[in-house]
């Protein structure tokens, strides 16, 4: 052997070899993505529920300005 360390060829075909690895780093990356989208759907959601409660109590307390009221008698 000409190499002090050579490299170990795989059985069978190399693309598929290599298409597998890389397969399952994308599904692991993809996986992630998913769990990270997921939560943040939650948390738009949540978010969402409050701020309309919020707004829906302040709409109540809403007042005409009365100095729009006395220009518009004038």
């Amino acid at each position: 052997d000409e190499y002090r360390f050579p490299i170990e060829r795989p059985e069978g075909d190399p693309w598929k070899v290599c298409l597998d690895k890389v397969l399952e780093e994308d599904k692991l990356q993809c996986n992630s993505w998913k769990d990270e989208v997921q939560n943040l759907l939650i948390f738009a959601g949540l978010f969402s529920a409050v701020i309309t409660g919020f707004s829906v109590e302040s709409y109540k307390s809403l007042k005409a300005d009365p100095n729009d009221t006395a220009v518009i008698i004038l």
